[in-house]
């Protein structure tokens, strides 16, 4: 081969490799370049959604500070609607049988039908709109009064929570036992634990059971709040808000599945006794399981029971969005309604989380339990 063939078989073989590079970079820059491009939409939908949930907050605000006028105005009784929420009556409204907002538009002085909820969805404010739902706090187990003498349907309060635990999935036996000894110990001001209760020792021992890396007391009071039960021996997520919620545990396919306390027990609120006029109806067969498919049909109608449930203490669940959001935003209150004369009426607010994950996720258990009575 001769000194010109050799010389031109190395420059093809360079020409060669300087395309691979070229190709290389045009490759490399490809790659970063959707990147980039990537990285930006993900940073303007992050920032589209960030400003989204900011709007619905404040839509959400402006939604609860509307609901609250129906709960601090004056009102003569309260009732129950067909989806578990609370209404206000008022007799020089609804007394009237020729006001249009009567339900049936009935002659007679005592109509058959409650009158219709106000409108509590689609509000619309400024940009915005907003939903919301009242509901009944007094209608649930106050955990904070187990050991109250006063009786519902001839059942102590215990045996009836004992009830919803075995009817939301808690295996017969001594785990409900434990759970409400435990309520019971957490709350009481002293250091005795009951038979299947627990009081600072064991938490001192078992603190890593209950999925905390230092050991804690027994508080000795009443409970703030309901996530505080998951502090409590026996008690679990999937207990509280039921197997398929996104705060449950990893289900074990062996073990039982649960619905959920959470839509039957509360910790707000003074009430020892609950309301039947607004309980769940898995509450009201549990109280009176004779009579609860008629006392459930009656209250509904105010011909049948024309006396209304008086409560003070209400739950307040506002969603604030806008017609081209993707997003919203929800918040739930309880509050107090307050009839002190020298403050003017007003409420008091027992629990506020203005960042909640579900919106009227009770109602849909009361429709289904109410469905099947």
């Amino acid at each position: 081969m001769s000194e010109q063939q050799k010389t031109t078989k190395i420059l093809e073989s360079q020409t060669g490799i300087a395309l691979l590079l070229v190709l290389f970079v045009v490759s490399l820059l490809i790659i970063v370049a959707a990147e980039f491009a990537f990285t930006t939409r993900m940073e303007i939908t992050n920032a589209r959604f960030f400003k989204e949930d900011i709007e619905g907050y404040y839509y959400a605000q402006a939604g609860f500070q509307y609901a609250l006028t129906e709960v601090i105005g004056k009102f003569d009784g309260t009732y129950l609607a067909a989806d578990g929420q609370i209404g206000f009556y008022r007799n020089w409204l609804h007394d009237n049988p020729d006001d249009p907002k009567t339900a049936d538009g009935s002659d007679s002085d005592t109509p058959e039908s409650w009158p219709p909820l106000p409108v509590r969805s689609g509000i619309p404010i400024g940009k915005g709109k907003f939903d919301y739902l009242i509901t009944d706090e007094e209608g649930r187990i106050n955990l904070n009064y187990l050991e109250s003498r006063v009786q519902s349907g001839n059942k102590s309060m215990r045996n009836i929570f004992r009830e919803v635990l075995l009817a939301t999935g808690v295996p017969e036996g001594e785990e409900p036992d434990i759970i409400i000894d435990s309520i019971l110990d957490w709350v009481d001001r002293n250091d005795e634990h009951r038979l299947n209760g627990a009081e600072s020792d064991w938490y001192e021992h078992n603190y890593a059971e209950k999925g905390f890396s230092l050991p804690y007391s027994c508080k000795n009071q009443p409970l703030d709040t309901i996530d505080e039960l998951l502090m409590i021996r026996g008690m679990t997520p999937d207990i509280l808000y039921g197997s398929d919620s996104i705060f449950a545990m990893e289900s074990n396919n062996d073990g039982p599945e649960y619905s959920g306390i959470l839509p039957y027990v509360t910790v707000y609120g003074y009430h020892r006794k609950i309301n039947e006029g607004s309980a769940a109806p898995l509450l009201l067969s549990i109280m009176d399981p004779d009579n609860a498919e008629q006392k459930f049909t009656d209250r509904l109608n105010r011909g049948a029971d024309g006396k209304k449930q008086m409560s003070r203490t209400f739950r307040i669940e506002v969603r604030g969005y806008s017609d081209t959001a993707d997003v919203d935003h929800i918040l739930m209150a309880v509050v107090r309604r307050s009839q002190r004369r020298d403050t003017g009426g007003g409420a008091e607010i027992y629990y506020w989380n203005d960042n909640a994950m579900d919106f009227g996720r009770d109602l849909a258990y009361f429709e289904e339990f109410g469905n099947g009575l």
